[in-house]
């Protein structure tokens, strides 16, 4: 059985926030429906979907940032230390 990787996203604390399914949010935005027609088919105000992309959006770049410095300083690193 595959174990799912964890996200940069805390998805619980999203649907607590903004008071709506965020997976289900997610999954749609994966199967390619726009802002629109999720804000038709769920009940949700279009900028709530707006805030919500954004704030993932955020998340992911965050977290790109952190593994890019982790890996830069991995990189930088002396492998002798010199006294």
């Amino acid at each position: 059985m595959q174990r799912k990787k964890k996200g940069p996203i805390d998805t619980v604390a999203l649907s607590k926030k903004y008071k709506c399914d965020i997976n289900r949010i997610i999954r749609a935005w994966k199967n390619g429906k726009n802002d629109y027609e999720l804000s038709q088919a769920l009940g949700i105000n279009t900028i709530k979907l707006m805030q919500i992309r954004q704030e993932i959006a955020a998340a992911h770049e965050k977290e790109r940032q952190q593994n890019r410095k982790r890996s830069y300083s991995a990189k930088t690193t002396p492998l002798i230390k010199l006294d």
